[in-house]
């Protein structure tokens, strides 16, 4: 074994292994990354499931929950606590400041929360956390950090909510339920159950989320669940609004999400794995061919083929174990960036991971090594010395088909561990492998083409070029490695930075700017009134009330087969209105026009909500809001434009149909900007900015129920969300496009020979040094420039997909990124490959030849 150490030390100062071992480090690397991060959010979630609850189970309702349910857990021995979360503008109370913010409100019964802790700190200097098991007290209010900023406001400072004013005593460092949806995006105030009444926010027909908690032992929990389930069977009328929410649901669907979110993570970095594996595939190939003589001399001093093949696995064990072990190392280092990224997700410090990660890392590299460099080295032992002094070899005794159906296993054994799933591994790989069959026609269609130009260019034009054809196969394994990563990249770089811009400059212009929801039903007559008196141009007002459909054609919904469908396992917004909306268009059905009949209430439909709850024309439907029931028919299907920035809905009905309900009510506005600006006066520097937010905030402190939301938050925070996944994918494509660096190596490394002897017979025939180089120059950044324009053509297809199907807009070109790929790939390409070819220009040809021989 100490032999092997020795040849293996050799073999390593000689230069043969270097590019074997980079190929493993970053395959590894790639895969350690992703994995550890995808652990540590999973265990850092599931070490707090019941703490994402706030309790070991929660009664949630869009309505107000009836007393009975309290009642019940009070009779089972649980602990409780009501809270109440919804959406409000407030304003800050420095006198020099009109900032405005919607908040996220939630009322907190003093028994919040019953499992987990708050984390409270009383100032932005302060770094003591303090932990509470208790909400707020009465009078007083605790916000999150932002809050202060974004109003310019302190602690010790009044906050105005709706008609009450409170004091900010402290602020939220951590929140255990916190949750996502849409109200996550908005700053948390968290205010006392008992002050909720006085702010006058909550009014028939308002947005808001009830969720009454419950902890206590287990068998106090599993009664309290069985009471529910004969409930839930029993008055279905009492039962439709309520829905009980349990640790283990939590955990069920949460590990379904994180197990999805693995899985991409892991099936994206395989891109790095396949050419990192590519690399040392070929990097293998030119180190066998090295070990020849090597082997011969060994069978020639009596070694037999066992001993050798013995040799050859204790040395190809020793790099692969110094590898993998490099590459965690890099891995774990690279994973300190990407959680970075998932802390402005998940918050809090995450825990540290598992052996999961750590033993998925190792496996890539051991399944790699026996994929990728061991075909190549198989053949070796079975070679006759005398063959070998004759010149007489075969180039394998493995076929290139079985070396390259050993690849293929290998990496759908890496695949299929990733994912979890063989369907999901195949068809992953087949349409990677789709995509490059596809770069590699391009490919081979523009060498064809610049050989066809090099044949009339000058010398060293003609022989960079001639080099290019003439190892077209080597050429077309490089193309098809760095326009694949060049092209994710380039995706990546258009959907942050042009992609949300260019949706935003082809919106219409009479999209609204502003969006005005929560309008209490008093109120609307005298909204209508503030915004015409102040030249406030304002679109069609829509009454809006929530409900849910419990059953179809006389049947009652169970609680399984509302499970089965997004439509109906959650309440929605209706709506009802004599006119088409616009940008809705009807498949199927008639409009009810203006000679409806008032009496029958009728429905129209968006087409996919239909068609997941499996319901058609004539087909009679069972709502319920705010727990009053009644039917109504439905009559027309349509479809719903849902990027036309306008008031959209899933369920319209007929006017007269929701008028015994308290709707609130929402329309967008153009520019709210004071009608005076017209007469502002020389002197006055009060921008239209300025000006805005003076009015938003003097009409919704008019009516505090109101929510005033601006198009360009919501862009903004698409943006930001946007911004903050790319950076992460950015960082791994970055592992994937060194690992194509790889590629390049090890082909430049596989024809070093013949391109050493080239060099060395065009110097002895009188050419310069300058001509090789010129070559050398042309060859690589022509081979940057095709994997560039590759990359750019199918960045546009990817981008021209999403801008038609998922923003729903007008495609266009993007000369910047074509110009970014086929830059980057000349500088990329030309500079690695005259980096790694500079000994062939270096050596002198008598040197060349002499080290040939």
């Amino acid at each position: 074994m100490l032999l092997d150490i020795k040849l293996l030390w050799r073999d390593w100062r000689g230069g043969q292994l270097g590019l074997i071992v980079w190929s493993l480090v970053l395959a590894v690397a790639v895969v350690t990354a992703v994995s550890l991060l995808a652990d540590r959010v999973e265990r850092g979630l599931n070490e707090q499931i019941s703490a994402f609850l706030a309790a070991d189970m929660a009664v949630r309702s869009g309505i107000e929950i009836a007393p009975l349910y309290k009642s019940q857990a009070d009779d089972a021995g649980l602990q409780t606590a009501n809270t109440a979360t919804f959406v409000s503008m407030l304003f800050s109370s420095n006198p020099d400041s009109e900032a405005n913010h919607l908040a996220a409100i939630k009322a907190v019964e003093s028994t919040y929360p019953l499992r987990g802790e708050l984390e409270l700190v009383d100032s932005f200097e302060d770094t003591t956390i303090e932990l509470s098991q208790s909400g707020p007290p009465v009078g007083e209010v605790w916000v999150e950090p932002r809050l202060l900023t974004i109003l310019d406001i302190k602690v010790g400072d009044t906050l105005e909510v709706g008609y009450a004013e409170f004091t900010i005593s402290k602020l939220i460092a951590n929140e255990p339920d916190r949750g996502g949806g849409f109200s996550s995006a908005a700053a948390r105030v968290m205010m006392n159950y008992a002050d909720l009444a006085k702010t006058e926010l909550i009014r028939p027909g308002s947005r808001v989320n009830y969720r009454l908690l419950l902890a206590g032992d287990t068998a106090a929990v599993d009664q309290y669940k069985t009471w529910f389930a004969e409930l839930d069977s029993g008055d279905s009328q009492l039962q439709s609004h309520v829905r009980l929410q349990t640790a283990e649901e939590e955990e069920e669907q949460l590990g379904s999400a994180l197990q999805r979110g693995r899985s991409f993570l892991l099936l994206s970095g395989t891109i790095g794995v396949l050419l990192a594996g590519l690399a040392m595939a070929l990097a293998s190939h030119r180190y066998a061919n090295r070990l020849i003589d090597q082997v011969a001399l060994m069978k020639a001093w009596g070694q037999s083929a066992r001993r050798i093949r013995q040799s050859q696995f204790v040395r190809l064990s020793v790099l692969t174990l110094i590898a993998t072990t490099l590459g965690l190392f890099f891995g774990w280092l690279a994973h300190w960036f990407l959680l970075e990224v998932a802390k402005e997700f998940f918050g809090a410090d995450l825990p540290l991971p598992s052996m999961r990660p750590w033993l998925v890392s190792g496996a890539t590299g051991i399944v790699c090594v026996l994929g990728f460099a061991l075909p190549a080295l198989w053949h070796l032992p079975a070679i006759e010395p005398l063959r070998v002094l004759r010149r007489d070899l075969p180039d394998s005794l493995m076929s290139q088909g079985m070396r390259l159906s050993i690849g293929v296993v290998a990496l759908l054994l890496l695949t299929f561990w990733y994912s979890g799933s063989l369907l999901i591994a195949a068809l992953f790989l087949g349409c990677l492998f789709a995509l490059f069959a596809v770069s590699g026609l391009f490919a081979l269609q523009f060498l064809r083409l610049v050989q066809t130009m090099g044949n009339w260019r000058g010398s060293y034009v003609r022989l960079g070029l001639a080099n290019l054809w003439r190892r077209r196969g080597q050429t077309m394994v490089q193309l098809i490695g760095f326009s694949t990563t060049l092209l994710l990249l380039l995706v990546v770089t258009g959907l942050r930075t042009s992609l949300i811009s260019e949706w935003q400059a082809q919106l219409p212009e009479d999209t609204p700017t502003h969006f005005v929801f929560n309008v209490a039903d008093q109120d609307l007559e005298q909204v209508k009134s503030t915004l015409d008196e102040n030249g406030v141009l304002h679109n069609t007002w829509y009454p809006m009330v929530r409900g849910r459909i419990v059953g179809i054609n006389g049947e009652a919904l169970t609680r399984e087969r509302l499970a089965q469908s997004d439509g109906l396992a959650r309440e929605i917004n209706f709506t009802q209105t004599a006119e088409l909306p616009v940008e809705n268009v009807l498949t199927a059905g008639t409009w009810w026009g203006e000679d409806f009949d008032p009496a029958i209430s009728q429905i129209s439909m968006e087409q996919d909500v239909a068609q997941e709850i499996g319901v058609g024309l004539g087909d009679n439907l069972q709502i319920s809001v705010g727990g009053i029931e009644f039917s109504a028919q439905l009559t027309s299907i349509r479809t719903v434009n849902w990027q036309s920035m306008t008031p959209n809905f899933y369920l319209i009905f007929t006017p007269g149909s929701l008028d015994k309900f308290s709707p609130n009510w929402l329309s967008g506005v153009l520019d709210p900007v004071v009608k005076a600006q017209e007469s502002q006066a020389p002197n006055d520097s009060t921008t239209v900015v300025q000006k805005e937010a003076a009015f938003v905030t003097s009409m919704v402190k008019q009516f505090p129920t109101a929510v005033v939301l601006q198009l360009g938050d919501i862009i903004e925070r698409i943006r930001s969300v946007i911004d903050k996944v790319t950076r992460g994918l950015e960082m791994i494509l970055l592992l994937v496009l060194a690992c194509g660096a790889l590629v390049l190596f090890a082909a430049i490394a596989v024809s070093f020979d013949e391109r050493l002897r080239e060099n060395a017979i065009l110097r002895t025939l009188g050419s310069s040094q300058k001509l090789v180089f010129g070559a050398l120059a042309v060859e690589f950044a022509t081979l940057g420039l095709i994997a560039g324009l590759i990359a750019s053509v199918g960045a546009e297809i990817v981008l021209y997909f999403m801008q038609t199907r998922v923003f729903e807009m007008e495609p266009g070109l993007h000369p910047s990124l074509w110009l970014l790929g086929m830059g980057s790939g000349v500088l990329l390409i030309g500079a690695l490959g005259l980096l790694r070819s500079r000994p062939i220009i270096s050596v002198p040809p008598l040197q060349s030849l002499r080290q040939l021989n």
